[in-house]
């Protein structure tokens, strides 16, 4: 039986039960792999991108299509605990906007419209990161960064599509450049002497 983050925390471990609760947290978000706004697309195409929800794990995602040109360019980390309606509610509200900018494209049997969008899927990704750190910092799982006045939601994205290196796991990750410092005390930091969280 393998072991896991909750197995290995212990409360007596913290100066105070505040810390203790914030850390428990911290790790609680951080080793989520449930719950996932994404971007996937057709490879054989630069004018097309999918936007889409899980619940669950990504993985259930990135194999789900019959397609066999499709990949999942990217992820965005909503937080461990937010309703499912909420994260419906996310989605569509981002199918909204992206309906308002570009043109969505039909199902070729019903007509009826679907989740995918004529727009080069990197343009995609970038537009749905700001709109959901924008409308749903509160639900996704991300940070403000003072010193680089920008807001970073914690993402996964396909590194062998991208890079031609093996399939990386389904994490979320900083992605942004340059990632959180390991020297920060605080999570959401981007050094040592950083002031992220003042």
């Amino acid at each position: 039986m393998s072991r896991n983050w909750e197995d290995d925390f212990d409360y007596n471990d913290y100066d105070d039960y505040k810390m203790a609760s914030c850390e428990r947290e911290r790790l609680r978000q951080e080793n989520s792999i449930n719950g996932w706004i994404y971007v996937g697309l057709d490879t054989r195409y630069d004018n097309m991108a999918k936007i889409g929800l899980t619940t669950g794990q990504l993985g259930t995602r990135a194999s789900g299509s019959q397609n066999p040109f499709y990949a999942l360019l990217c992820a965005f980390k909503i937080k461990e605990g937010v309703a499912p309606e909420k994260v419906s509610e996310i989605e569509g509200r981002v199918i909204a906007f992206l309906g308002q900018k570009y043109e969505r494209i039909q199902h070729q049997t019903s007509g009826r419209l679907s989740e995918w969008f004529y727009v080069n899927p990197f343009e995609m990704r970038e537009v749905v990161h700001d709109f959901i750190y924008e409308k749903y910092s509160w639900e996704m799982y991300d940070y403000h960064c003072f010193d680089r006045n920008i807001g970073v939601i914690y993402s996964w994205e396909n590194k062998k599509l991208l890079s031609g290196v093996p399939r990386n796991p389904y994490q979320a990750n900083d992605l942004s450049s340059p990632p959180v410092d390991f020297a920060c005390y605080m999570p959401g930091g981007c050094g040592a002497d950083c002031n992220c969280w003042d």
